[in-house]
């Protein structure tokens, strides 16, 4: 551009038009320039802008789906709780374990008892031969002594015969525990007594009259009536009833009431929904409300009858046997089990039988009677140390020889 002084601008316009044209054409690159560099700045502040509030949501969001999942993680904290406190099939299944357990054990003792009875039966059959070849052995040696050696009185053999009947009695009644036995042979040893018609023995009757009327008054346990009664209870006995569907109903209404409890239409709300849709259908959950026996399946109750059955069978066994202490710990037992499993309406009536054998006593005190034997040894041994009396003999005179004739005189003179 060409200076140029002010009066001649002044003076000349056309230059001064010329000029002004010049500085506008030159000015208006630099405009440009500064308006791109505006715009490029407002994109920038805009960029920047949308940052600041992107980042702003996303923090936002964050924070509410941080809140979201630490009031999910405390949810599913409960309902684990929940979990792990409800009831499940380990226990059913440990109570059938522990059922089978002891029907296999019962069993085992039953099979037990039986081979013990079966040795006791062959022992007492050895014994029983014995016995019989000993009474052979003795009934010859008897015979043997009768030949050789001078008989003895009739009194003595029937003395020898009331000691060994009262033997047998007191062995009877202590050893084989059968008074009944006892009974009948102190009636025999008395009648035997009877007959013998001495006075001496009179306070031996006396004596076996007081042991025979201890017997009789002895109480005697009813074995054959409380077997029956075991048998009848064994007949009646009937397993538990099938398994109602309480539980069931009861799981159902808990899963509509979960489901229920869950508002909102949000999908939040839709994500709890299926998520608890998904637990339902993965996990069961029962409410044992009702007694254990109602929760036993079909093998469990199978189970739990064939061991109150064999514990019936043992109750007889142990009646048969006499055992005092085993009959009635084994009665406990199954007090135990049917007020565990059955119900009181079931349970009622054998809980009644086994109240009636509680009061029975198979070991009663058995009376004393070796006082007869006693007292017919002091009365044999007070009439063998009695003098014999001096026997009478009629023809005691004593004859003197004839007198001879001793006279002188023999010859007449």
């Amino acid at each position: 551009m060409i200076d140029k002084t002010a009066h001649e601008a002044d003076s000349n316009p056309s230059a001064n038009d010329v000029e002004t044209l010049d500085i506008y054409d030159n000015s208006k690159p630099a405009k440009r320039g500064s308006a791109s560099a505006r715009f490029a700045l407002f994109i920038a502040i805009l960029a920047l802008f949308f940052t600041v509030v992107g980042i702003a949501a996303g923090y936002k969001h964050w924070q509410r789906m941080h809140d979201k999942v630490r009031n999910n993680a405390s949810e599913l904290a409960a309902i684990k709780q929940q979990l792990t406190q409800a009831p499940d099939d380990s226990a059913i299944q440990a109570l059938r374990k522990e059922l089978t357990d002891k029907a296999n054990q019962s069993q085992a003792n039953h099979t037990e008892a039986l081979q013990e009875m079966a040795r006791m039966q062959n022992q007492t059959r050895q014994f029983a031969d014995t016995v019989a070849s000993q009474v052979e052995q003795v009934t010859f040696l008897q015979a043997r002594m009768q030949q050789s050696a001078a008989p003895a009185t009739a009194k003595e053999w029937q003395v020898a015969e009331v000691a060994f009947l009262l033997q047998m009695a007191n062995r009877e009644l202590h050893l084989v525990n059968n008074p009944q036995t006892a009974k009948a042979s102190l009636k025999e040893a008395d009648a035997l007594l009877a007959t013998l018609g001495s006075v001496n023995y009179l306070p031996v009757r006396q004596q076996i009259a007081r042991d025979i009327s201890a017997l009789e008054a002895a109480p005697a346990p009813d074995i054959t009536g409380a077997s029956q009664q075991i048998h009848a209870m064994m007949l009646e006995l009937k397993p538990l009833p099938a398994l109602s569907e309480v539980a069931a109903s009861d799981a159902a209404t808990t899963d509509i009431a979960a489901s229920d409890s869950i508002e909102g239409n949000s999908l939040w709300a839709d994500y709890k929904r299926k998520a608890g849709e998904m637990l339902n259908d993965a996990v069961v959950v029962r409410r044992f409300d009702q007694p254990l026996q109602s929760a036993l399946d079909a093998d469990a109750r199978q189970h739990l009858f064939q061991l109150l059955h064999l514990r019936l069978e043992t109750l007889r066994l142990l009646v048969l046997q006499r055992d005092n202490s085993g009959f009635h710990a084994q009665i406990t037992l199954l007090r135990e089990t049917l007020k565990s499993y059955y119900p009181e309406a079931q349970a009622k009536p054998l809980q009644e039988n086994l109240d009636k054998l509680d009061k029975l006593d198979l070991q009663p005190v058995l009376p004393d009677i070796s006082a007869s034997l006693k007292q017919l040894e002091s009365a044999r041994q007070a009439d063998n140390a009695k003098p014999p009396l001096p026997a009478a003999d009629d023809k005691a005179t004593t004859t003197k020889p004839p007198a001879k004739d001793t006279s002188k005189g023999g010859k007449s003179e």
